[in-house]
């Protein structure tokens, strides 16, 4: 018997679950789900892990047979399709569950309404659109590489209060508190980008060690492939891919890939920004964390090809070099900002 406000609540637990999934499930959704009998929970789920078992499946086994006859609140449809698992539905159809609530349905052409359809069939009650728009925001990664192939792209841009993004006299301009909150962007994308420059001016690791949850893969653009063998960039067992052209040196080419570092060759001098977000997408890449340099920066801002910018703005002026933010048409006074340590965080959605 369909109730809002009970419906709503148990919803709501079901998003809090599948959050716990955060930088883990790759490109696979954000999932959780309970399953509720007498108005009590009597299993929980959530997606773990690409390839682990679904959420779904997880309660279900937790709430065992007395999940007949019960609900099941899960923020995502359930799956059709046969992949690293077993498709969701038939478990909730052999479970004997009495009605589904659903978040939103699966946009991915797989599913996209199968699930509803055949649990619909199988005499199993179906609401969906339960606080929908939490549903789209927790997974609006998912949702955009799914739907285009493209990865969902945040852009992370530290600078002076005078907008350079250069010329420190040390190699941080702003806070390790701003610096352990990117580590948390980190930690929730598939990939962090950079191109080479940044990595031969800086050595940076591209982990998330302030927070060490989840390491991202690593990708730089280089198309002479002038990366440094010694290189942070190629320390570890994280997933490092260099997007660069097959004509450069092929002994390097070799003994990159002797090191397990994946290559992707594009051909020519320069990669328009939306074959590069392609190729990365076609390596299944969902998301993506931009951190530099001004070149790339400067071509996605240039055609608004971002879908997320976080501005950090330290408390200290450079005087010298180009205003960036104002060449490239950004006025942080028109948008909300907040304290993050020392520094002010402005963040723009570009919807």
């Amino acid at each position: 018997m369909e109730n809002r406000g009970f419906d709503q609540r148990f919803m709501a637990e079901a998003l809090a679950l599948a959050k716990r999934g955060w930088g883990r499930t790759s490109i696979n959704p954000l999932v959780g789900a309970v399953i509720v009998k007498d108005n009590k929970i009597i299993g929980r789920g959530f997606h773990r892990k690409i390839g682990e078992a679904h959420a779904e499946t997880i309660a279900l086994i937790e709430a065992g047979s007395n999940a007949e006859g019960a609900t099941l609140y899960v923020n995502l449809e359930p799956c059709t399709c046969k992949g690293r698992t077993p498709p969701c539905v038939d478990a909730i159809i052999n479970a004997k569950i009495k009605r589904v609530v659903i978040g939103i349905q699966d946009p991915n052409p797989l599913v996209n309404g199968n699930g509803i359809k055949t649990l619909i069939e199988n005499n199993i009650d179906v609401t969906i659109d339960v606080l929908k728009r939490d549903a789209e925001e927790l997974n609006r990664f998912y949702i955009k590489y799914i739907t285009t192939k493209i990865p969902y792209i945040i852009v992370k841009i530290a600078t002076s209060q005078d907008g350079r993004i250069s010329g420190f006299p040390q190699k941080y301009i702003t806070s390790e508190t701003s610096r352990r909150y990117v580590h948390s962007l980190r930690s929730q994308v598939d990939g962090v980008l950079v191109g080479i420059n940044t990595i031969i001016m800086d050595d940076p690791f591209l982990t998330d060690r302030l927070v060490g949850r989840h390491n991202p893969a690593r990708i730089v653009i280089d198309p002479h492939l002038k990366i440094p063998m010694t290189a942070n960039f190629l320390k570890d067992n994280a997933r490092r891919i260099i997007i660069t052209s097959e004509k450069n040196n092929l002994k390097k080419i070799k003994s990159l890939q002797d090191a397990r570092v994946e290559l992707i060759f594009i051909s020519g001098d320069y990669y328009p920004i939306r074959n590069i977000f392609e190729v990365i997408g076609n390596a299944g890449i969902g998301s993506v964390l931009v951190e530099g340099g001004g070149i790339i920066f400067s071509q996605i801002l240039g055609r608004k090809f971002y879908d997320e910018l976080y501005i950090f703005v330290a408390p200290k002026r450079i005087e010298k070099g180009i205003d960036f933010l104002a060449e490239n048409g950004i006025d942080i006074n028109q948008m909300t900002g907040e304290n993050i340590g020392e520094d002010r965080l402005y963040v723009y959605r570009n919807r």
